[in-house]
This record gives structure tokens, C-alpha cells and sequence, in this order.
């Protein structure tokens, strides 16, 4: 008998959603966060009442690894590559931003030239050795780095991916001189083709390690000091979840920690509620997150950028965000017109409703003066509004310089919020050859169910819904996250003179990585689901697409004939043709998936918002130069099957559900909102 604990750290608050196994009772918290992302978690546990004695399980999620991408604070590191090659974390690829724009201002490099050391030896394309390594230079580097205090080396050297043995005696030299230096491999980290993003990614990955270690250890520390006895896990960039000890390994890993759990909620609930396609819409204090879930499977991606031109690859679930939260900053730009975001006024001052100093209305704000947030209610209550200095801060600085009331500049600022999320899911979906009135929206984060019903306008989705628990819907998923380890290694070759036993063997390397981390986290290969994917291209393409290969392995020309007519297949939704050129395989992918349960019996609903009858509010709406009657109900006072048609505000502790007008809302059969177009 215990308590399983879900929590994501997020920039404004640590959300907390827990389950005592014993009765299902829900336990929801939040809590301020805390710079070192973890003084938030041990708050929201002491607020929640859970002796911490009987927590079993703890997930956590965070978003401290994002902001540390980022804000650009990430700790110096040196550089080895190989000699001759070391600029190319300068030169790049050359891309323009903007193509046709004068003006260029490159990011700064990762790493400053004079940390940036060549050693001579060389592996060629085929991975013979044609140069043997020259250790000598490896020593001189680590003497430079001591001079300089630098603590952590990134080593990519050319085609490791092919042939590691030059950079694993780099590793080895450091770790005879100089224990203490931290070695970073690109043929661990990422053994891809392409040399400037698997140098990039590495220098990233080793400017991350130390952070990773400092939260970790100070998650382990603090959970044992307040009498936790869970070991904590970590939810990863691929909506899975890892031990702590892994996490450390691959600070990568942990780059979409926050958005990600949100993503293994809408996973798991397209899987209990048959709904295969969703958009799942997460919406904090800073960001509009936008995840797309096709068939049941995530959308995921194997490359992100950390600023233009500056790639970092790994395993993660396609998670794009636009500056347009809760406390994004409304304002007029030169020209006098209306612009929200990407600037957010943060956890602190925070909105001007607040009453902590801010003095720049935000799109809280303008839901405060609309009428969509109810100041007696905001956060259960528990936080007190001035609903009267937002409405001011809105007048001076937006309605009187456009002529209008404060009122209805409110809704324009909530419309124009609306429609940037809708271009996103627009970018998501119609420019990769996906139709948006096929999908439902899910709507979660503080302001998800705020905006859900806008985004069910603007799209054209099918539907809309709002779940249980929706402002602390990432710390739910982490609990019924799978356990997943994502691996991938390059191997060029023709798809139709493949080699098999070439293919076969490099699945069986990266099946052996599988086993050592699957093994880390308390589990046995025989439990997990292994799924491999081909990169794939047509023959002189420089992009490629991922593609399962089918049941195995070991694979045959039957499993690689079904990953050309899945690549086909895929060229064509994606590009509108396909060509009958020779394929050509990059790169094989293995995850290795350990399908968790939770046990539990059936979840009873967290406490409601209390005394609060049904009622009737004047609420302004965009596209009306009037304020509409609109009903005002407590989630909790709907039972199942339950129809309200809009204008309506559904209101729970945590969250405001808006139902606009010609929309309406039932309640189904597993408490969810569901938001459809009003029957005529």
C-alpha cells in the first residue's frame, strides 16, 4: 500500500499528480518552482499531505534541461576533433536563416577556438584505420584544458560511427592522465553519418552532463533527506521513462523532459478512449506545445536545433511550442499593431493580475477582463486576483491606442493567441499531407482548456477534449509511461544489394546496448518489445524518412522489400510523388519498449470546486461587439452524458474550460469534456 507520484517542473509551477493505491484517491498540487528544479517537487509534497514514507513511485519530469538549451547555460567544454576538421562547429552548414535577407547574425559556436584541438590520425570512409592516432596531441590538449579549468570534452573525430577504436583510445588516454576529465564520445552519443551534427550533438551532450549530474543528485539527495524511499525516474524526450542513473548517462535524453509527459497521456489515453488521431495541445505560462498522434503512435523526430544552424539529434517526440501561454506579453509593435509573445512576463512578476509588479498585460490578463477566468476561482481559489489592475494595464497600454474597449481588445488579444496556435498545428499537420478534420484535440496544461474550443473553430478538428486532471495532465502521464531506450547506428548501402548479414549484425550491436540499459533500469531483454526502423532515401536525396522494417530480426529481402513500399508510401503523403530510383539505407534505429501497468484500483476524481451553484455571467467573446449570457458550472456537478451548449464556462480547480458560442460539451463516459459543434 502506497502512493505513486507523478511530478513535472515546469518554469512557473511544479505540478503534482499522485494516486494512493490502496482506495485510488487522486491527489493534485502545485507548487512554485525553484531554480534548481527541485526545491518545487519536495514543496508540492508537503502541501499535498502524502507521508513521504509511502511513496513507492516517483516520475519526474522537468523542464530544466529545455531551459538550459535554451537560455544558452550550458558549462564550458573543450573540443577534440579530427586535425583539420576542428572548424567545422564554426563554418556549419553555411543555411542563410532567411534566404534572400542581408543581414546575418550567426550564432555564436558551441565551443571557442581556443578550446577547439585537432589530433592527427585519421579512419576512412570504408572505417580502416590510414593514420594511426597521435596521443601525443590528446596530451596536449588535456594540459590546455587544466589551464583553463575545463572539466568536460566533447570528442568526435571522422567516420567513428563506422570505426569507434580512435575514439575510445582518446577516452582512454584522459581517464590514464586525467581522471578527472569527463570524456564525452560522439560514437556513443550519436553513431550517425553527417560529421558537423554528430560533432554538434556531442559538444551539447557534454556541455549538458554536469547539469544533468547536479539535478540528479540533488533529486536523489533531497527525496532521501524528506524520508522518500522511491529511487526517483526520469520521464526522456521520447514520452518513455528511465532510472535516474541512465538519465546521467544521456543528458540528451532528458531535452523534452517536460513537454514529453504530456505526450504519454495522450498516448495512453488514445489507447483506453479508440481515438488513434490526436492533437495534443499543452499550454503553460510561457509555451503552446503541439504534439501530433497518428494511428496511436506519437510523431516523433530524430533532430532539433538549439539555435539556427546549430543541430542537436536524438530520439524525441515532435514537440513544437510558440510563445503564446498563459503569461505571454500583449503589446503594439511600431507600427500600432497587435502582437502576443513570444516575451512572457514569467512565474515572477508574472501576469499584472497577479499583483507581484508586473505592469505588461498578458493573455492571462485578457482572460481575466473577457470574463473566461474567474478571479474567485483561479487555482481552486487559492490565489488572489486583481482583476482590476489587469483591466487597467490592458486599457493604458492596448484598448485606448486602438480605440476600443478594454473588453474587446481582450478578446482580440485571446484570438490572435488562438490563431498562432492554429498555424502551428496548421505547420504539423496540413504541410506534411495530414488533414486536421481527421484528428481530435486534446487540450491540457493551465490554458489548454482554455483554448480548446478556439483551436476546434480555427482547425476544423473533429472535436475537442478536455481530460481529467488537465492542468497537471505531464505529471499523470509519467506514472503509466512505458520504460523506452531509443539507439541508432548509420550503415550506408544500397537497399537492394544490402548485405544481410552487415544489417543483421549491427542489430544485433545496438539489441547488446539494449540489454546493458534495459538491465540499469531493473529489466530483462525477454520484456521488452523491440521495434527496428530504416532511415531510408532515394539514391542522391540528402533527407531521409523513417520507416519500420517488419518482424525480426534476423531480416531478409522480404522485411527490406516492405520497408521500400513503407518508404513509398510515406514519400508520397509526404512530397505528393514517389520515383522508382534505387533506395539507399543511412541509418537502422532499434527502441526497446517495456510496457508498464500500474495497478490500481479504480481512480476516484480529486477534490471539486465547492460551493459553487450554476449560474449566469456576462462573458465577451471575439466577433461580438457585445458581452453574451453565458452559463457558469463546476465540472463536478456534471455527471456522465451531461450537454451544455455554449456560451459556457466549465470551471474546476485548476483549470477554466471554455465552450463558445454555437459549440457544445458532454460529459463522457470516463469524465472527459467533449467538445463538438452544436447540433443545428
Amino acid at each position: 500500500m502506497a502512493y505513486h507520484v507523478g511530478v513535472d517542473v515546469g518554469g512557473t509551477f511544479t505540478d503534482l499528480f499522485a494516486i494512493d493505491d490502496r482506495d485510488g484517491r487522486i491527489v493534485l498540487e502545485k507548487a512554485d518552482s525553484t531554480p534548481d528544479a527541485v526545491g518545487g517537487v519536495i514543496a508540492a509534497i508537503r502541501l499535498s499531505g502524502i507521508p513521504p514514507q509511502e511513496i513507492e513511485t516517483l516520475i519526474f519530469g522537468s523542464t530544466a534541461i529545455t531551459n538550459a538549451l535554451v537560455e544558452r547555460k550550458l558549462s564550458p567544454v573543450a573540443f577534440l576533433g579530427t586535425d583539420g576538421f576542428t572548424d567545422t562547429l564554426e563554418i556549419r552548414r553555411l543555411w542563410r536563416e532567411h534566404l534572400f535577407g542581408w543581414k546575418w547574425d550567426r550564432p555564436r559556436s558551441l565551443v571557442d577556438h581556443d578550446l577547439r584541438f585537432g589530433i592527427k590520425g585519421r579512419i576512412d570512409w570504408q572505417g580502416r584505420e590510414i593514420e594511426p592516432l597521435d596521443l601525443a596531441g590528446v596530451d596536449v590538449a588535456v594540459e590546455r584544458m587544466r589551464q583553463r579549468g575545463i572539466g568536460v570534452v566533447a570528442v568526435s573525430l571522422l567516420f567513428s560511427f563506422l570505426n569507434p577504436t580512435h575514439e575510445q583510445q582518446v577516452r582512454d588516454r584522459i581517464r590514464e592522465t586525467s581522471p578527472d576529465i569527463q570524456v564525452v564520445l560522439s560514437s556513443t552519443v550519436n553513431p550517425e553519418i553527417k560529421e558537423y551534427e554528430r560533432a554538434s550533438t556531442t559538444v551539447i551532450a557534454a556541455a549538458l552532463a554536469p547539469l544533468a549530474e547536479k539535478i540528479m543528485s540533488n533529486l536523489e539527495a533531497q527525496l532521501s533527506s524528506h524520508g522518500v524511499p522511491a529511487r526517483p525516474q526520469i520521464i526522456k524526450s521520447n514520452g518513455g521513462i528511465t532510472s535516474s542513473v541512465s538519465a546521467r548517462a544521456k543528458p540528451l535524453e532528458m531535452a523534452r523532459s517536460g513537454p514529453a509527459g504530456g505526450v504519454a497521456s495522450a498516448l495512453r489515453f488514445a489507447r483506453e478512449a479508440g481515438v488513434p488521431n490526436l492533437i495534443a495541445i499543452d499550454i503553460g505560462g510561457t509555451t503552446a506545445d503541439v504534439s501530433v498522434i497518428t494511428g496511436g503512435e506519437a510523431n516523433f523526430t530524430q533532430q532539433a536545433s538549439l539555435e539556427w544552424d546549430i543541430p542537436l539529434r536524438t530520439a524525441m517526440v515532435d514537440v513544437r511550442s510558440i510563445g503564446a501561454g498563459g503569461g505571454s506579453i500583449a503589446s503594439l509593435d511600431a507600427t500600432g499593431r497587435l502582437k502576443v509573445g513570444p516575451q512572457s512576463a514569467g512565474a515572477n512578476p508574472g501576469p499584472v493580475c497577479y499583483g507581484r509588479g508586473g505592469t505588461q498585460p498578458t493573455v492571462t490578463d485578457a482572460a481575466i477582463v473577457a470574463g473566461h477566468l474567474d478571479p474567485r476561482h483561479f487555482l481552486g481559489g487559492r490565489m488572489s486576483i486583481d482583476a482590476d489592475k489587469a483591466r487597467e494595464a490592458l486599457r493604458t497600454t492596448i484598448a485606448d491606442p486602438l480605440g476600443l474597449p478594454a473588453e474587446r481588445a481582450a478578446c482580440g488579444i485571446l484570438h490572435l493567441a488562438a490563431t498562432r496556435m492554429a498555424q502551428l498545428i496548421d505547420e504539423m499537420t496540413v504541410q506534411v499531407g495530414l488533414d486536421p478534420r481527421d484528428y481530435t484535440l486534446v487540450g491540457f496544461g493551465g490554458g489548454g482548456p482554455l483554448f480548446l474550443s478556439a483551436l476546434v473553430t480555427e482547425t476544423e478538428a473533429a472535436a475537442g477534449i478536455v481530460p481529467l486532471y488537465p492542468a497537471v495532465w505531464s505529471a499523470f502521464g509519467g506514472l503509466f509511461a512505458d520504460v523506452v531506450h531509443d539507439y541508432a547506428k548509420s550503415c550506408l548501402a544500397k537497399v537492394e544489394s544490402l548485405d544481410l548479414d552487415l544489417l543483421n549484425g549491427v542489430c544485433a550491436e545496438l539489441s547488446d546496448l539494449a540489454v546493458a540499459d534495459l538491465s540499469r533500469d531493473g529489466y530483462g531483454l525477454a520484456e521488452a518489445e523491440l521495434r527496428f526502423k530504416l532511415d531510408l532515401r532515394y539514391e542522391g536525396q540528402s533527407h531521409e524518412i523513417s520507416v519500420p522494417i517488419g518482424a525480426g530480426p534476423p531480416f531478409g529481402r522480404d522485411s527490406l522489400a516492405t520497408a521500400r513500399a513503407r518508404f513509398d508510401a510515406a514519400h508520397l503523403q509526404m512530397f505528393s510523388h514517389q520515383r522508382n530510383d534505387p533506395c539507399q539505407l543511412v541509418t537502422v534505429r532499434l527502441s526497446a519498449a517495456v510496457r508498464r501497468k500500474l495497478e490500481i484500483p479504480a481512480a476516484r476524481p480529486a477534490a471539486a470546486v465547492q460551493d459553487m451553484p450554476m449560474a449566469e455571467s456576462q462573458v465577451w467573446f471575439h466577433g461580438y461587439d457585445r458581452a453574451l449570457s453565458t452559463t457558469i458550472v463546476a465540472r463536478s456537478q456534471l455527471g456522465r452524458g451531461s450537454l451544455i451548449r455554449g456560451p459556457a464556462i466549465i470551471i474546476e480547480p485548476q483549470a477554466h474550460c471554455i465552450v463558445l458560442p454555437g459549440l457544445e460539451a458532454t460529459i463522457g463516459g470516463a469524465g472527459e469534456i467533449l467538445i463538438r459543434r452544436a447540433a443545428a
